[in-house]
């Protein structure tokens, strides 16, 4: 895929990053990771044969989406705090430089985890163990989100901290909401109804009391697996302190049955339910403002994301006829 917010770098200096942290192991070759839509990625062969991925960070001045400042940061916090669980498959960090002296822009190498994406091979693998796969994907989900933190909200912006988690929902929600404001991106209905009816549904939100570590992106690209078990979870980029019902497993739509089987949560209160479609309506304003943001060659994100966002809005206006019916 790509994104304008890729930052591409020369062999030279993909050279020079290499040799800050393998000064003794000289770069052979390299080959860009194209599966990612934000970061620019490279898988990079070392002289003695070891092979370590390179994330670098878009463009200094590139303009991005509000949440998605600093999120480097967050991607190499929140695999450090996982990596203290052995039974968490997180990639090693091998270093990270956020001094600008060597690329313009911010950039870390991490460990090459066994595998490849369970995307890629969801064709070629059989029924059953894909299923297997989810679940464990699942339990290994659980032992992320049983990580606490000190505050919620997203781990490089500290005015999208606070210490409890409505208003910082909020703010997450209206920021997403004040970008497609700004660049003029049509939703295809009125951003006032978003932050009318989120407020309605307050109450939901004020039971989440303690902040955990959520991934929010373990979709099967983000999965690394032999093919026998789970070997990796990558891309943490997109993680916060929040509700753990914010991960991918938990989306309504769709079938998440073997990941919600394997987390040990196969059913949801009507206030989780709630909480659930919330953070899908978020999903799907964030999709809906991609293309603009990252130029992608096709419209295909956007018209995805808004009929997501129309749908999902309808079964949020059902539901509340039907709480106001029920009381």
């Amino acid at each position: 895929m790509e994104s304008l917010t890729k930052n591409k770098q020369s062999r030279e200096t993909i050279r020079r990053m290499a040799e800050k942290y393998f000064p003794y192991d000289p770069l052979k070759e390299y080959e860009e990771l194209t599966e990612g839509y934000f970061n620019v990625a490279y898988e990079v062969a070392l002289e003695s044969g070891r092979r370590v991925i390179l994330k670098v960070a878009p463009p200094e001045g590139v303009p991005v989406m509000s949440y998605e400042k600093n999120i480097m940061l967050a991607e190499v916090e929140a695999m450090k705090r996982a990596a203290a669980d052995p039974f968490i498959p997180v990639p090693e960090i091998y270093g990270y430089d956020d001094s600008r002296s060597i690329c313009s822009s911010f950039y870390f190498f991490m460990e090459k985890r066994r595998g490849n994406s369970l995307y890629s091979q969801s064709q070629e693998l059989a029924e059953e163990t894909v299923h297997a796969l989810m679940r464990e994907t699942g339990a290994i989900n659980r032992r992320i989100n049983e990580i606490i933190c000190s505050r919620f909200g997203l781990p490089g912006q500290t005015e999208c901290q606070g210490d409890a988690w409505y208003p910082v929902f909020k703010r997450m929600m209206d920021m997403g909401l004040c970008d497609a404001e700004t660049r003029a991106v049509d939703l295809k209905l009125p951003v006032s109804e978003i932050r009318e009816r989120l407020e309605k549904d307050r109450r939901f939100f004020e039971e989440v009391t303690e902040p955990r570590l959520v991934h929010w992106d373990i979709w099967a690209g983000n999965i690394f697996t032999d093919g026998k078990h789970v070997t990796g979870i990558i891309d943490w980029e997109r993680s916060l302190w929040g509700d753990p019902l914010l991960e991918v497993g938990f989306r309504t739509f769709g079938d998440n049955s073997d990941f919600k089987a394997g987390y040990g949560k196969e059913t949801l209160t009507e206030a989780e339910e709630r909480r659930a479609l919330w953070y899908d309506i978020y999903m799907a304003v964030l999709q809906s403002l991609e293309c603009e943001y990252r130029r992608y060659e096709t419209m295909e994100m956007y018209e995805r994301g808004t009929e997501l966002l129309q749908r999902q809005m309808r079964l949020l206006f059902r539901g509340q006829c039907q709480l106001v019916n029920i009381r």
